[in-house]
């Protein structure tokens, strides 16, 4: 055999031996691994749970509160109505109001609902 065969032989059986390694160290899906979407829902479910026991219910109503709010209270609010647009949530409204009011948010431009 010529020098070059012995090499090409040489480098096909180490690039052979290398796949097979990585093949066998590769790893395989494993079912009872936590997916992105189990993950959200497991975070979601607890975060729902604990402001059920910490929260009075009427918090997460999106009506107007029957009272004005502190600075503090206005910041759990703007927290738990974050997806609420301020122009269709009123206690997000009256929260976004009161941290104006309080000098905490400076807004660019007034939202309509505010107006």
């Amino acid at each position: 055999m010529a020098a070059w065969q012995v090499f090409t032989a040489t480098l096909a059986a180490l690039a052979v031996t290398a796949i097979a390694i990585m093949s066998l160290h590769h790893p395989h899906q494993d079912p009872d691994r936590l997916s992105v979407d189990r993950i959200r829902d497991r975070i979601t479910k607890e975060h729902n749970a604990l402001a059920l026991a910490t929260t009075a219910p009427s918090s997460w109503s999106h009506l107007a509160p029957d009272h004005p709010l502190g600075v503090q209270e206005a910041h759990r609010t703007m927290q738990q109505h974050r997806r609420c647009p301020v122009a269709e949530c009123q206690r997000k409204a009256a929260a976004f109001r009161a941290l104006i009011d309080a000098g905490r948010i400076k807004p660019t431009r007034m939202p309509p609902a505010l107006q």
